[in-house]
């Protein structure tokens, strides 16, 4: 019998975790609204514009620093201070890595996160690098196919593994490709770009923890210490937001940092 992972539910573990959930349907409706009055009415409610601002006057601050290479210029774009709605830097989730990954799979919030690993061990899904070209096409094309789009959809130009650039891959028992995430990495930090999942397949709800601590690993052995998902969480899925409480992940109100000038030094060097 194929075991399943629990459903999305809302959890108070996040100190702002029902205003935030609160706040997320209130940007939906928004976003969802059906005409230009509709929307005018949605926005104007007193309970979402209240979760919203529980949640920026909540989260606490997150101070990230990114070098002048490539990969920190990439990174610090996802957060521009000088964006008038502050939705790129709050609630962003965040997660720190500790030095192994036994620390990281270890305790009681992580139980879940083994349960499941455990799960997708039992049925035979496996996650390995992508490290070059053709694998990375054959992989983004099965899954684009399971998803009705096509590889360029998840490949864009100039994004090819690389030093800076971790693509990574799980497949099932038979070897199909079932799901692929791609991460930028500037020193000690790091952005997850992109984790998609095939669809209509049994081990679907388990490959994305598979792929994850798949990912946790490379990290912590690049000497990675945190991760950081770009785009707020106001306008992810709820079970996206599950999945990173299970995970570990925390939203946090993320303070772009100057660039130092060692990590200027640094990158005058590589590039």
């Amino acid at each position: 019998m194929t075991q399943t992972v629990v459903a999305p539910r809302r959890s108070s573990e996040w100190a702002c975790g029902e205003a935030l959930e609160a706040a997320a349907v209130y940007v939906q409706t928004v976003r969802e609204a059906p005409s230009a009055p509709a929307r005018a009415r949605a926005a104007a409610s007193r309970e979402g514009v209240t979760a919203v601002r529980t949640v920026l006057r909540q989260l606490p601050d997150h101070p990230l620093g990114f070098s002048d290479a490539p990969a920190g210029r990439e990174l610090r774009a996802w957060f521009r201070p000088d964006r008038r709605l502050p939705f790129n830097r709050a609630p962003v989730a965040v997660l720190e890595l500790p030095a192994s990954t036994a620390e990281y799979l270890a305790g009681r919030p992580k139980q879940a996160l083994r349960t499941n690993l455990s799960r997708a061990a039992a049925q035979g899904l496996a996650c390995a690098p992508v490290e070059d070209a053709d694998e990375l096409h054959r992989v983004a094309s099965a899954i684009a196919v399971r998803r009705g789009t096509t590889p360029d959809a998840f490949v864009r130009p100039g994004q090819l593994p690389a030093r800076d650039r971790l693509w990574s891959a799980a497949s099932d028992a038979e070897g199909r490709p079932l799901a692929l995430c791609q991460t930028v990495v500037d020193e000690d930090r790091a952005g997850l770009v992109l984790m998609v999942t095939a669809v209509g397949h049994a081990a679907a709800p388990l490959v994305r923890y598979a792929l994850h601590a798949h990912l946790a690993g490379r990290l912590v052995e690049r000497g990675v210490t945190t991760l950081a998902v770009g785009g707020s969480m106001l306008l992810t899925s709820a079970g996206t937001r599950y999945f990173q409480r299970r995970t570990g992940f925390t939203p946090v109100h993320v303070r772009p940092q100057p660039v130092p000038a060692r990590r200027r030094a640094r990158a005058a060097v590589v590039s």
